[in-house]
């Protein structure tokens, strides 16, 4: 394992460039995942993996288990505690980061399988809640609009708990796109002027849901692109819901109601 103790190594900069700067992520095509969960879970998926990062003063078991999941061939680098710390998106995490290369999904085009569209969700923390919410649902392709956080950011692959590794994800999909991505209905999530959601008779062919920002909601663009729109009730004291748990609603009711359906099974 090479250790790296200097802030002046040209690899170091690179990952201080991909924890830092989100449009770092997509401009070299690689990410950072940190925590022995990701870790796991990229190891178990046989992601590609260029190298694993561990804090100098990190050690034990679970560390030594998550590295034997990876590749033989890949590097391994010991990071002093102080060049470790400026990479890692949490204050005491477990000491195990990977730089792993992330992997863009083509556009769907005319999907029978149910979808989710992201419009304008720039909270990192969020997006990837969302993206696990989906994976849970069954859902198997997400795509987010260009002014959605970057899917892949450090702070999205921790929030998502491994789901990038159970999904696809598109990004930067434009509203105008939406029509030819679905065979089916696109449904928007809205705050209010809308059926219930309990009331609302939802297709049985594939929907995409489509979930907008808690203060800014869905766009104008993507709205008419919706041929439906529901709301879900709540109590009057409370303006919204957070958008991930708006999602988790939809998709689960969804799935209450046609449980047997092959789409969502």
């Amino acid at each position: 394992m090479k250790l790296l103790t200097s802030d002046s190594n040209p690899q170091f900069r690179r990952w201080l460039r991909l924890a830092t700067t989100p449009r770092a992520v997509r401009e070299l095509g690689q990410t950072l995942a940190e925590g022995l969960h990701l870790a796991e879970a990229i190891g178990q998926s046989q992601w590609p993996v260029i190298a694993a990062l561990v804090r100098r003063s990190a050690a034990g078991e679970a560390i030594e288990r998550a590295l034997s999941l990876l590749p033989a061939k890949t590097e391994r680098f010991q990071l002093s505690a102080a060049l470790y710390d400026r990479l890692s998106p949490v204050e005491h995490g477990a000491g195990l980061t990977l730089v792993i290369p992330i992997e863009a999904a083509p556009q769907p085009v005319a999907s029978r399988e149910d979808l989710i569209y992201l419009d304008g969700i720039q909270d990192p923390a969020n997006v990837g809640a969302v993206l696990r919410t989906a994976a849970a649902a069954g859902i198997v392709h997400v795509l987010c609009g260009p002014s959605t956080a970057a899917a892949w950011s450090p702070k999205v692959l921790r929030a998502a708990m491994g789901a990038h590794f159970r999904i696809r994800i598109s990004e930067a999909v434009d509203p105008e796109a939406l029509g030819g991505s679905l065979a089916g209905t696109w449904i928007g999530a809205v705050v209010r002027d809308a059926p219930s959601l309990w009331a609302c008779e939802l297709p049985r062919q594939a929907v995409g849901w489509a979930f907008g920002s808690e203060g800014g909601g869905l766009s104008g663009a993507v709205l008419e692109r919706c041929a439906l729109r529901v709301r879900i009730p709540v109590s009057r004291d409370v303006e919204s819901l957070n958008v991930a748990a708006a999602a988790a609603v939809c998709l689960f009711e969804r799935r209450r109601r046609y449980a047997s359906n092959t789409v969502l099974a």
